[in-house]
């Protein structure tokens, strides 16, 4: 191998290909659970600013769609996946935006699933190949905006 690494003490650390690849892709996510920023309005947008930034460069945004293949033909690397990027990263930003409720930055109904969901996946969307027009750096600003329109308590967003 080219990193001089035998592959006996790489399925020492990974058990499989798909566990080697879940944690390789991790380490290019962003886990906002490290993050000291308190303000939610900042760490959210901190949060969408490097994700289009990571997932906007032309090596990442071919990575991102064969991971999106590789999920629907595998379903151990889409398990495996899951596991170990997916739902850690979004029970991170689960527990922000409930931490945040509680403390009275967002509407006290607000859906914390339904916002993880609006916020990622409409950023998503647009970095995808699918003729949409792409992401721009104010994009994670707008989106941000417009959401936090329908969360913020009723004093915040008038």
């Amino acid at each position: 191998m080219q990193a001089g690494v035998g592959r006996n003490t790489i399925y020492r650390r990974w058990r499989s290909k798909e566990e080697l690849i879940a944690d390789a892709l991790r380490e290019l996510t962003t886990d906002i659970s490290t993050w000291a920023e308190d303000d939610l309005y900042s760490l959210l947008l901190h949060w969408l600013r490097e994700f289009s930034r990571t997932f906007s460069d032309p090596l990442y945004g071919r990575l991102l769609a064969g991971v999106l293949g590789e999920l629907q033909r595998n379903p151990v690397f889409a398990d495996v996946y899951a596991d170990r990027v997916v739902r850690p990263r979004r029970e991170a930003l689960h527990a922000r935006l409930a931490e945040a409720r509680d403390r009275g930055e967002l509407r006290p109904d607000a859906d914390v699933d339904l916002v993880a969901d609006m916020l990622g996946g409409a950023l998503l969307v647009r970095l995808l190949p699918i003729g949409l027009p792409a992401a721009d750096e104010r994009y994670p600003e707008e989106l941000l905006e417009t959401i936090w329109r329908g969360i913020a308590p009723q004093s915040a967003s008038s």
